[in-house]
């Protein structure tokens, strides 16, 4: 993977991006959502109070996109359009989020995600560890900073 070109298409997520955000977050196949159940309201809070976000575009088009909460100490999204899946964004996204949590104080990170999903996997893959049983098919992963 060309990190340059990736990198490139990697930036800070804006309310004026929530067409295409809802349109990636509509398109996985795994951890759907019902249209409506999140509120546009909703996402631009945690985009501009509580949180940061950022996506990825290929084209002029957002293909993926990932939402920390700072207050809230987690992973609030992180989804890649299926057509994008193998290119790294969701790795770039990971770590961009992750690196800017640790950079407000916090010491232990969570998640929630299906139990049985591509997901849990690419989350345990790079250090998160379940916390307990799955409660409706979730699982809960925490991460903790291994710096603090």
């Amino acid at each position: 993977m060309d990190t340059t070109l990736t990198k490139a298409g990697l930036r800070e997520a804006t309310r004026a991006d929530l067409a295409g955000i809802w349109r990636v977050r509509y398109a996985v196949v795994e951890n759907t959502l019902e249209p409506g159940r999140i509120e546009d309201d909703e996402v631009i809070s945690q985009l501009e109070a509580s949180g940061r976000g950022w996506v990825v575009e290929e084209d002029g088009e957002i293909v993926a996109f990932a939402i920390g909460d700072a207050k809230g100490a987690n992973v609030w999204a992180l989804f890649v359009d299926p057509r994008a899946e193998g290119r790294g964004y969701g790795s770039l996204l990971h770590d961009t989020m992750v690196e800017w949590l640790w950079t407000n104080g916090l010491d232990t990170l969570w998640l929630s995600t299906g139990a049985d999903t591509k997901a849990r996997g690419f989350y345990e893959r790079r250090g998160w560890h379940c916390t307990g049983n799955p409660v409706r098919s979730q699982v809960r992963l925490e991460l903790t900073n291994a710096w603090s």
